[in-house]
């Protein structure tokens, strides 16, 4: 089973900066690490039934930076 997220950041634009330059809807997050990108409807499937939803609103997200 998938591990289950207590944070998603959904309807944005996820920079991954992976080999790929992989761009992703989606992201969720395990206390400070981050468990999977994909779209907004598989990342909110991961989401613990308490979780915190942030919807982006098509806003730009780079993780890494702080």
């Amino acid at each position: 089973m998938a591990q289950q997220a207590d944070v998603v950041l959904f309807n944005g634009k996820i920079l991954t900066l992976d080999a790929r330059s992989s761009v992703a809807q989606a992201l969720a997050l395990n206390g400070e690490r981050i468990v999977a990108t994909g779209t907004t409807a598989a990342m909110l499937q991961r989401a613990a039934p308490q979780a915190r939803r942030i919807d982006l609103g098509g806003r730009t997200v780079i993780p890494g930076l702080i």
